[in-house]
């Protein structure tokens, strides 16, 4: 779907704050929904360079945001897909969509396009091939395990596509 920023979408409206993140294969979306939100908030993930980065632990793939002075995001990742993804060519790498919307309205604040580094492109590539092969039981739990052990700068730290 083509989404255009000031508009109000169904597919944003959620009772909570949160961030999620997902691979078709091909290019990669990220969207943040945050309640009250203020021109400086927007004006960040709008203007600013962002930083992504990968870890893995547990067979889960967290892929990391950070923007400007924001604390660092992670977002779970775990396949859904049932064929290899496109591999990442040498010149560029996948093409993330980052939308930040109200959760309560569902209205779209912003919507910019990035380029994984190739790196952090071959490495999400790899442990979704991985994911494929051997489809992950219990990642709901695995995934809370992460979190319980590791806080998002801490993963930052310990990941790969350091900035």
């Amino acid at each position: 779907m083509e989404y255009l920023v000031g508009n109000c979408y169904s597919d944003f409206i959620n009772l909570r704050e949160g961030q999620t993140f997902s691979f078709d294969g091909e290019k990669a979306q990220i969207v943040i929904l945050r309640k009250n939100l203020d021109e400086d908030l927007i004006n960040i993930i709008k203007n600013n360079e962002i930083f992504f980065q990968i870890f893995v632990k547990e067979e889960i793939v967290f892929i990391l945001v950070k923007i400007k002075d924001l604390k660092w995001i992670d977002m779970p990742y775990v396949t859904n897909l049932t064929n290899y993804p496109a591999l990442p060519n040498d010149v560029k790498g996948y093409e993330c969509e980052i939308i930040l919307a109200d959760p309560l309205s569902g209205k779209l604040h912003v919507k910019r396009f990035e380029n994984f580094s190739i790196g952090l492109s071959k490495a999400l590539f790899w442990a979704t091939c991985k994911q494929i092969r051997t489809p992950i039981k219990d990642f709901q739990r695995k995934i809370n395990k992460v979190h319980a052990c590791f806080s998002s700068d801490e993963m930052a730290t310990l990941s790969l596509g350091k900035h």
